[in-house]
Order: C-alpha cells, then sequence, then structure tokens
C-alpha cells in the first residue's frame, strides 16, 4: 500500500497507466462524453464504502470505464469558455512532482527550506507582470503577496485587508459601525468572491453599485457617489477582465477620482485574468495604472494553462501584511513563516511550484506571443459575428471574450421587445443542446444590454473565449456552423421557439 524500495516498480507502472489515462483524457476532442442527471449520478456514486479494500489497477479500470467519461474535459480546443485549460506540459510535469515532494510552506526552516524561497521568486515574478516596484525581502513580511488556493480566498483576503486598514485591530476589536464600511463594486459586474467576502469578515452585503457604461465604471456617478458617501467607503474593486465580457476598468482615472475625495480608500484590482496584459507590448495599455492600486489579484491557472489551483494576492506596499498576521506557535514563529501571512491557510502545499517551472520556461517572449495569438484569434472569432448575418455582436472584444447571440431570420413587423423575447429563448435552447450534446461548449448567462439591442434590457448570451492555446480558425468556423445546425435541428423537432 506505501511506496518502498520492493514495490518501485509496481508503482512506476500504475502511475504509467494513470498518466496514459490523463493523456488521452486531455486530448479527447470532445467536451464530455457522457451525460446522465445528477439522481442517476448520485445514485451511482455515493454508496457505503466496501469492508474489503480493492486492487488499485481494478479502481483505476473502474474509474476510467464508469467515471472519467462524466468529466469534463477543458483541454479541448472545443471547450470555448474559461481558459482553465490546465495542458500547459510544464505545468502538468511539475503539478505532478509537487505531489511527490510534500514540502509544506507553513514552516521554513524544516518544512519547506528550499520551496519557501522559490515561492517567494514566483510572487516576485508577478509583481513585476503589473508593474509592482521592490524586491528587498528582509523577512516574510516584505514578500508583498501570497499563493493561495482560488480566485475567492484571494479576494477575501483583500477584503481583510481592506477592513483593517480601514478600522485598525477589528481583528481583534471586532467589527463595528458596518455603516460607515462600504465597498464599491461596478453594477451588474461585480463577482460574486467580494460579496461573499463581506460575509465571511462580517462586513455582511455592505456594498455600493455604481452605474457602468459598456461593462465598465461610469466614472461621473463614480464621483457622485464617493461625495455622497465621503468617509464612509471602506475599498474599491475595479476590474482587468470582469467575469463576463472580459472588460477591463480605466485605472488611472479610478485612482485619481479616489484619491482626491478620500486618500484612506483602498483600492483592489481583481486581475485574475487581465494581469496576464502585463507581458504584452501591444496590449499592456489597457492596464496602465494598476500599479497604483493597493492590492492585485491574480489566477495563473487560468490563463498560464497550468493545473489547478494557482491563485496570487499581490500588494503594492511592504509590511501592510502585519494588518492581518496572526500570533504564532512554536513551528510557524519563524522569520520566513508563510502560515503569518496566510489566512484562513494552515498547513501550505507547495502550489507555486508548477507556476515557477512554466515562468521560468515560458516567460515573457513565450507568454507575449501566446497573449497576443490569443487576442487575434478573438478578434478573428468577432469579425466573423459581424459579418454573418445570423449573429450579432454584443461587446467591444478588449481580449480574449466575445459575448453574442444567435437571431436568424426574426420578423421585422414585430417591436423590439419581442424580437428580444425569441432571441432569448433561442439562444437558450441553443446552449441547453450544446451542453447536452456534449461536443462543444460555449458559456451562457443573463447580462443587462449596454445598449446594442436596448439599453438595460437582459439578453441571455453565448460566450466565446479564445485563451485554450490549441484553437484555431478551423475551429471558429466549426462552432458557429455547429450552432446554425443545432437551429435547423431544433426546428425540424418542432423545438424552435
Amino acid at each position: 500500500m506505501f511506496l518502498n524500495n520492493a514495490n518501485r516498480e509496481e508503482a512506476k507502472r500504475l502511475l504509467d497507466l494513470v498518466i496514459n489515462l490523463g493523456l488521452d483524457f486531455k486530448l479527447e476532442n470532445r467536451v464530455i462524453q457522457k451525460r446522465t442527471s445528477h439522481k442517476e449520478m448520485f445514485k451511482k456514486f455515493v454508496q457505503p464504502l466496501s469492508k474489503k479494500g480493492e486492487k488499485l489497477e481494478e479502481i483505476i479500470h473502474y474509474f476510467k470505464e464508469d467515471a472519467l467519461p462524466y468529466c469534463t474535459n477543458f483541454s479541448t480546443p472545443h471547450f470555448m469558455w474559461f481558459p482553465d485549460a490546465g495542458n500547459s506540459v510544464s505545468g502538468l510535469v511539475w503539478s505532478v512532482l509537487s505531489d511527490f515532494l510534500q514540502q509544506n510552506l507553513i514552516n521554513q526552516s524544516f518544512c519547506a527550506p528550499v520551496a519557501t524561497f522559490i515561492e517567494i521568486a514566483t510572487i516576485s515574478w508577478l509583481r513585476s507582470i503589473v508593474g509592482y516596484k521592490g524586491w528587498k525581502i528582509n523577512d516574510i513580511d516584505d514578500v508583498w503577496g501570497i499563493i493561495t488556493g482560488g480566485w475567492t480566498t484571494s479576494n477575501t483576503i483583500a477584503m481583510l485587508l481592506a477592513r483593517e486598514n480601514y478600522k485598525k485591530w477589528t481583528m481583534i476589536d471586532g467589527v463595528y459601525d458596518k455603516e460607515r464600511s462600504y465597498v464599491i463594486i461596478p453594477k451588474w459586474i461585480g463577482h460574486y468572491s467580494i460579496r461573499c467576502s463581506q460575509m465571511r469578515i462580517w462586513l455582511w452585503f455592505n456594498l455600493l453599485e455604481i452605474e457602468t457604461n459598456n461593462f465598465c465604471y461610469d466614472l461621473n456617478d463614480l464621483e457622485d457617489k464617493l461625495k455622497q458617501y465621503k468617509w464612509k467607503v471602506m475599498a474599491l474593486v475595479a476590474y482587468a477582465w470582469d467575469s463576463r465580457t472580459m472588460s477591463v476598468d480605466n485605472f488611472s482615472s479610478i485612482y485619481t477620482i479616489v484619491k482626491k475625495i478620500d486618500p484612506n480608500i483602498w483600492l483592489h484590482a481583481d486581475a485574475c485574468h487581465g494581469f496576464i496584459l502585463g507581458c504584452s507590448q501591444k496590449l499592456k495599455y489597457k492596464i496602465a495604472g494598476i500599479e497604483l492600486f493597493d492590492s492585485i489579484t491574480t489566477d495563473p491557472h487560468k490563463v498560464f494553462n497550468i493545473p489547478y489551483v494557482a491563485s496570487a494576492l499581490l500588494l503594492k506596499n511592504p509590511k501592510v501584511v502585519d494588518l492581518i498576521s496572526t500570533p504564532s506557535d512554536l513551528i510557524t514563529k519563524e522569520k520566513f513563516s508563510f502560515w503569518q501571512i496566510t489566512p484562513f491557510i494552515g498547513s501550505k502545499p507547495w502550489m507555486s511550484l508548477k507556476l515557477w517551472f512554466f515562468m521560468k520556461n515560458v516567460w515573457y517572449d513565450g507568454l507575449e506571443k501566446l497573449i497576443d495569438d490569443r487576442h487575434n484569434i478573438a478578434k478573428l472569432f468577432a469579425n466573423k459575428i459581424k459579418k454573418d448575418e445570423n449573429f450579432i455582436l454584443l461587446n467591444d472584444v478588449n481580449i480574449n471574450s466575445v459575448v453574442f447571440m444567435f437571431k436568424w431570420s426574426i420578423p421585422s413587423n414585430l417591436s423590439i421587445d419581442e424580437k428580444i423575447d425569441i432571441m432569448n429563448n433561442i439562444n437558450r435552447k441553443i446552449y441547453e443542446y450544446l451542453l447536452e450534446d456534449g461536443m462543444f461548449y460555449l458559456h451562457s448567462f443573463p447580462i443587462p444590454d449596454s445598449g446594442y439591442l436596448k439599453k438595460w434590457v437582459t439578453l441571455n448570451v453565448l460566450r466565446f473565449m479564445s485563451w485554450n492555446p490549441n484553437l484555431n480558425e478551423n475551429m471558429l468556423d466549426a462552432i458557429l456552423n455547429r450552432i446554425k445546425e443545432i437551429w435547423f435541428l431544433l426546428c425540424k423537432n418542432k423545438l424552435c421557439p
């Protein structure tokens, strides 16, 4: 059951089986092989554990035949949603190695003597991408960032810092005067992780929404609201690629407006996708001013195509982590223990190893080409949408997200509201078919129209994203043709709206 020199070859044989299983899965074209109801899935897998153990090879075979076909393959270029492909070779290789090494960054001197400093280097590289300065590191408080287990954790820690910056010693004295602790977000665009973080740090849904223009902050409304709620705002969250249209806020203008009215407001940039623009000479202007913000969240597992999970919270100024440092016991009270500055995390796996290897392997020249190529693919897809009378484009393509709807030939004598109602039903049906079919996947969600059809009316859109490096122009034509085929099939079966 446990690795030793006597069973080394058998362990290697089993690992080879699993690696080949993983490679076959990653290289499969279909997004999903099989689908069934959640009731059937529950019945199939949620059962009492057998009293007798099974052989590993038998379990591998069972998983291959009965579980794997129901898994979603983010790696196939037919998956045109989030960029979480996880198909970076360096990321896959070193993700496996990090599990073998079993380093725990809760402690540096014994548990992670080398891993700690490799993680510090990785954080410093990420900071350089977004334009943060500073390399002088004397202890853990000078690291100016942390690797976390995901986007929500990174954003929650950012809001925790904002709270402690707003009212020092709240961690000790408790939360009070919550009515004077607003967090500003853009209307319709704010990510759920910020809302959730408010509950987790005892500030409830104390959010102040600002109107938006083309899925970004309306700067006039922002200035008006800041004056109206002066000295009552704890933090502002701006986006470098919001999670729907991947739009980018004007960081420089937001910084100027906020600091003029209330310089104590914590500025946080949710750049889980968009931080990568800092690697492109052609596109980095889109995030100009982001380096002025107090904190920035990044999700390298999204844009670097490395396996889950690698997220990071980056900080502008040193020592701000002192605001959330906690008392340490014998194992964590040392100069470079990450435990002291990572809320909600105890034992800390070496999540940054795959990121470190990927960045050393690809770095700026490779990343710049990757970003520019993916941007070009998105622009190409948007142009195909524009030229095809069966579709309508619904956003400006900032980098990798194309929001659109299939419209077919809707009678011209209908009112705009009637047309939108029909289009919403059409696109909902197409999405449901794509989901059941399993060959392709596009995301779908309701979003208020920014003025393409009728401002603020809710649209059920489809969304294409271009970050999978294996995408090419043939795939773009294939998904557009597949949407048309689905529409004809729906109409043939009398299921069209």
